[in-house]
C-alpha cells in the first residue's frame, strides 16, 4: 500500500461516525490521488456521490488537514464523469493509486510524524487488549516466530486496525526494505476477482505471496466466496512455509465465521488467538484523555470521569463524544462541563446514525434565527441584519466543519477569503463582548447539535 492508500485509511478510521455509515458510504470509496493539495476519491454510482458531497465531504477535509497539516480540496467521480476508457481503469480495482511524485516524500514524513497516525505510542494499552498489543509489539520488534499467524478478533471499534498499522508504520520505519502489506478482506477479495478478469493472476499471487509479512483486516469478508478463500489459504501457505508473519483480524473467533472452508479455519487458530474485549474504565478514561492532549483540549477531571462511565461501547463512541465536545467549546467559548458531557453522552448513546453537520444546514438555522433565506445570505445584499447572519454562518461553518476560508467564501456567492477572515474575527470579538450575542451563538451551536 502506497502513502496514500495509508493516508486515506487513517481519515476513514478518524471519522466520528457509526459502523453502520462507516460501512454503507465509506468502506466502498476507492482512492484515486493526491496531487497539488488536490484529492480525487471514487465511488460507484451517483447516489453515492450526493451522500458524500452532501454529509460527509467537510468531514473529510477536516480530517485530512488534521492529518496532513495543510488544506486539500476534494473531488468524487463516478462513472458519469469518466470516459470509456478511464471506466476500465477506475471502475474496477485500481491497479496502482496515483500519487504526485513530488509529494511522496512529504506524505511518508507527515505519516510517520502525525499525532492522528496509528502506532504503538497512540495505542492506550488496559487489561482489554494488552494481550493483542503485546503479540502485534513483539512481532513488530522482530519476534516473528512466537505467534503465526496472530488472529486478533473484536467488536468493531476496537482497535484492531490500529494494531496493524502501528505493526506495518513500525517496521517500516526499522526496516525500510521490509516488504508488509496491509490489505482489507474486501481488498484482497476484489483484487483477486479483477486479477482473473483480467488475466494478471500472476502479478497479483506474486505481490502477496512475496511479501515478509501479510496484515489482513475483517478476514469475515471470505465468509461465502470459495475461491478467494482457496487463494488466501494457497496465500497463507505459501508465506507460512517461508516463515513469513501473517497477522489476521476479525469481528468475531474463527470457528464463529460462517460458511469458510474448515481447512483455512485451522490455518487461522494455528498460532494465538487474541481477544480485544471491551475496555474497562481505567482504558475509557485514558482514552479520552488522550484525545483531548490530540485536539489540544482541557477537560477537567470529572468531565472525562463522567464520559468515561457513560461511553462503555467501543473507542470510535468516545473519541467521537469527544470530537462533539471539541466543536461544541470552540464554538461557544465555553469551556467542558458535566452539562455539556452530559448532552454529549445522550446524543451519542441514542444509538442512532448521526447526521453530519452540513454548509446548508447551518446556513438554514442561522437564517431562521435572523429570519433571513438563503439566498440572501449567498447573495450580494448587505444590510445590517443580512450581514450579521452571513458572518455568523461563516463563522459556524469555519468552527465546525473545518472548511477553508476559500471554501466558504465560494460558498457565498464567491467572496474573497479575506472577507471569511474578517466575518469570523468580528463574530469572535463580539462573542466576548456581548452575552446575548454569545447565547444566540450558544442556541444556534444547540440546534445544529441536535442533528449531528
Amino acid at each position: 500500500m502506497n502513502s496514500f492508500a495509508d493516508i486515506f485509511e487513517l481519515m476513514k478510521q478518524s471519522l466520528p461516525i457509526t459502523d453502520t455509515a462507516r460501512k454503507l458510504f465509506i468502506d466502498p470509496i476507492k482512492p484515486i490521488k493526491l496531487n497539488n493539495n488536490h484529492v480525487v476519491l471514487y465511488v460507484s454510482n451517483p447516489y453515492e456521490k450526493t451522500i458524500i458531497n452532501e454529509n460527509y465531504l467537510n468531514m473529510f477535509k477536516t480530517a485530512f488537514y488534521e492529518i496532513l497539516g495543510f488544506e486539500v480540496e476534494v473531488d468524487i467521480l463516478t462513472p458519469n464523469d469518466l470516459t470509456p476508457e478511464q471506466r476500465i481503469k477506475f471502475c474496477d480495482p485500481i491497479p496502482e493509486l496515483e500519487d504526485d511524485p513530488d509529494m511522496t516524500k512529504k506524505l511518508e514524513t507527515t505519516l510517520a510524524n502525525s499525532n492522528y497516525n496509528h502506532t504503538f505510542d497512540t495505542f492506550i494499552v488496559g487489561d482489554s487488549n494488552r494481550l493483542a498489543y503485546s503479540a502485534c509489539k513483539s512481532i513488530a520488534q522482530g519476534q516473528t516466530g512466537q505467534y503465526n499467524p496472530l488472529y486478533i478478533y473484536s467488536e468493531p471499534g476496537l482497535g484492531k486496525t490500529h494494531l496493524l498499522c502501528a505493526v506495518k508504520n513500525f517496521v517500516e520505519m526499522k526496516n525500510p526494505g521490509f516488504k508488509v502489506i496491509y490489505v482489507t478482506a474486501e481488498t484482497f477479495v476484489t483484487e483477486f476477482v479483477n486479477s482473473l478478469k483480467y488475466n494478471t493472476n500472476d502479478e497479483f499471487k506474486n505481490k502477496y505471496r512475496n511479501c515478509d509479512m501479510l496484515l489482513v483486516d475483517d478476514v469475515q469478508f471470505f465468509s461465502g466466496k470459495k475461491e478467494s478463500q482457496a487463494e488466501l489459504f494457497h496465500t497463507f501457505n505459501e508465506l507460512h512455509g517461508k516463515n513469513k508473519q501473517i497477522i489476521l483480524t476479525s469481528d468475531r473467533p474463527p470457528k464463529e465465521i460462517n460458511d469458510i472452508e474448515e481447512r483455512l479455519l485451522s490455518r487461522f487458530e494455528w498460532g494465538l488467538l487474541a481477544d480485544i474485549s471491551t475496555p474497562e474504565f481505567e482504558t475509557r478514561l485514558a482514552i479520552i484523555k488522550r484525545k483531548a492532549e490530540l485536539l489540544n483540549m482541557h477537560i477537567p477531571q470529572n468531565v472525562m470521569e463522567y464520559m468515561a462511565d457513560k461511553l462503555k461501547k467501543n473507542i470510535r463512541q468516545l473519541e467521537g463524544a469527544i470530537v462533539k465536545m471539541n466543536a461544541l467549546t470552540l464554538v461557544t467559548s465555553v469551556p467542558p462541563t458535566i452539562s455539556m458531557a452530559q448532552n454529549v453522552t445522550k446524543d451519542v448513546l441514542t444509538d442512532q446514525q448521526p447526521i453530519p453537520v452540513t454548509v446548508e444546514r447551518i446556513i438554514s438555522e442561522v437564517g431562521h434565527i435572523y429570519s433571513v433565506t438563503a439566498e440572501e445570505m449567498i447573495g450580494p445584499k448587505r444590510n445590517s441584519q443580512i450581514s450579521s447572519a452571513r458572518q455568523i454562518a461563516m463563522y459556524l461553518i469555519n468552527t465546525i466543519t473545518g472548511l477553508s476560508y476559500t471554501a466558504i467564501g465560494n460558498e457565498f456567492g464567491n467572496r474573497d477569503h479575506s472577507t471569511v477572515v474578517y466575518a469570523i474575527n468580528k463574530v469572535k470579538s463580539i462573542i466576548k463582548k456581548d452575552p446575548n450575542y454569545r447565547a444566540t451563538i450558544e442556541d444556534l451551536v444547540k440546534n445544529i447539535s441536535n442533528e449531528i
